[in-house]
């Protein structure tokens, strides 16, 4: 009887040890989603290593469709050609011949972005629901070389396949960039020209 008391004894510590040991090793330091760790890379990516990453919090917020994505690009182009249109006007009125060819290339890459754009909604049919990306909001602080850098209430565009498109401090400016999402559109985007005025 009392050599089973014992055994039970030896087992219990030896038990207790091991869960000790498991902590230990753990260091309770939370599991990074997939998403979660596309984050972190996207990130680090202008950081000499990826960063030693503690989330406080992570959520879903929002989602939107290639179709609204697609639209809202539409209406965005739309309204850069028409003030490019004015722009290359009063260039040419002011006989600034420089500043009117690159109006008119810029006009043309518009035109051409529409077309895309249209082409793509058009291709899209009655397939409206199909998710572009997701919105999320985030919290926590990163080490990288022994320098510590706080994220408080940032946005992370990202898509279903977990590739981040987008980062920002504003959910408003997120958007900016989520165009790339749709096939085509940041290959011709890379070619726009610069908008400053050249003296003449």
């Amino acid at each position: 009887m009392s050599s089973n008391i014992m055994k039970i004894k030896h087992l219990a510590t030896v038990c207790l040890c091991a869960a000790l040991f498991l902590s230990a090793c753990g260091g309770g330091k939370p599991v990074l989603s997939e998403t979660q760790q596309a984050v972190v890379a996207a990130l680090s990516e202008d950081m000499d290593g990826e960063m030693d990453f503690q989330f406080e919090s992570f959520e879903k917020i929002d989602s939107t469709t290639f179709a609204t994505e697609v639209d809202r690009r539409i209406e965005a182009f739309t309204t850069v050609l028409l003030q490019n249109y004015r722009l290359y006007n009063n260039y040419v009125a002011a006989k600034k011949n420089k500043n009117a060819a690159k109006k008119q290339q810029s006009i043309e890459l518009d035109t051409e972005m529409l077309k895309l754009l249209q082409e793509y909604r058009e291709s899209l049919g009655g397939d409206t629901l199909r998710i572009a990306y997701y919105d999320y909001r985030f919290s926590g602080q990163g080490k990288e070389n022994g320098v510590t850098h706080i994220y408080k209430e940032t946005y992370a565009a990202i898509t279903p396949e977990g590739q981040v498109i987008a980062i920002s401090s504003s959910l408003k400016n997120l958007h900016t960039a989520t165009g790339k999402v749709i096939p085509g559109y940041a290959a011709l985007l890379a070619g726009a020209p610069d908008d400053e005025e050249v003296e003449e």
